[in-house]
């Protein structure tokens, strides 16, 4: 019988350990499983799916085959099967972090938020280092409201993983929430300084910022967060109001008319309606929010 596996990278697990069962069935199974390995590795992630289940209809307690299963279902974004095989995967690997954490991730994308918290916190208990953990863990509890468990995981994951931003940014998110403005500014910086090309760092920063009513400093943050993002409709939004503020009309009407350009699509909102009478306000022409239509026949 397939026991237990060492860790899961990837969706798939490095090494197995084999205890009794029926010869046939092993052997079986084992070949089943290489078999969809090599299929997946070819990228043919349907026909590895059918050998895969093959393998643990051979041998239910296939540990591995039941990780790799439910690392396959998560790609399809086939929640529910993946949430299944990774329960599977864990009833027979009790003490993988990995596989723990991807069930709990499974949960999560599944809506099942309470059961993704349990699983990442059992994950977090058996590999209390690893920053993912933490992060996702901290992510799920900024979500529920849970903002100082929130800001606990995520001051973990930055400390684990000091490069990543990603991680830096999510907690600034947390300390903004936390009205913790000044830390946020800290690891905003610390997020963009890492990695300067990602425009929702420089808009969190921006929003802190006009919090603290910095317009010399809010709007180089937007107007850098729509540079790398010119399809950005929230920065634009606020970057109209900063300009306003600041006295700068018809940079405030450009902003402005871009968001309604980008927006246009969804026609008239309360939102665009409300940015019209801005525009207008001011001097300016909005630009319409109605979708073109196209003529018959064309």
């Amino acid at each position: 019988m397939h026991a237990s596996i060492s860790r899961l990278v990837g969706g798939l697990g490095l090494a197995v350990t084999l205890a009794v069962a029926q010869p046939a069935a092993a052997d079986d199974a084992t070949a089943l499983y290489k078999q969809g390995i090599a299929l997946k590795a070819q990228g043919k992630h349907d026909e590895a799916i059918v050998k895969l289940e093959a393998a643990v209809a051979a041998e239910p307690a296939y540990g591995q085959a039941w990780a790799s299963l439910g690392h396959l279902y998560k790609q399809k974004q086939d929640y529910a099967k993946a949430v299944d095989a990774y329960e599977k995967a864990t009833a027979i690997v009790t003490k993988d972090a990995i596989l723990w954490e991807n069930l709990g991730m499974a949960y999560y994308r599944a809506n099942r938020v309470e059961d993704a918290q349990r699983a990442l916190t059992t994950a977090c208990r058996l590999a209390p280092k690893t920053p993912s953990i933490h992060a996702n863990l901290g992510v799920i509890k900024r979500k529920q409201g849970d903002v100082k468990g929130a800001i606990r995981h995520l001051e973990l994951a930055a400390r684990y993983a000091p490069t990543d931003a990603t991680y830096a940014n999510n907690l600034g998110v947390a300390y903004r929430n936390d009205e913790r403005l000044d830390d946020a500014i800290k690891v905003f910086q610390k997020a963009i300084a890492i990695d300067g090309n990602q425009a929702d760092y420089h808009f969190n920063l921006a929003v802190v910022y006009r919090r603290q009513e910095e317009l010399e400093l809010a709007i180089p943050a937007y107007e850098r967060a729509v540079a790398l993002r010119p399809d950005y409709a929230e920065a634009y939004y606020d970057l109209g109001y900063m300009y306003k503020l600041n006295h700068e009309h018809d940079k405030a009407i450009e902003a402005w008319n871009h968001y309604l350009e980008i927006v246009s699509s969804k026609g008239d909102t309360p939102e665009s309606s409300k940015i019209a009478g801005e525009v207008k306000a001011i001097g300016g022409t909005p630009v319409t929010t109605a979708p073109v239509k196209k003529p018959k026949g064309k």
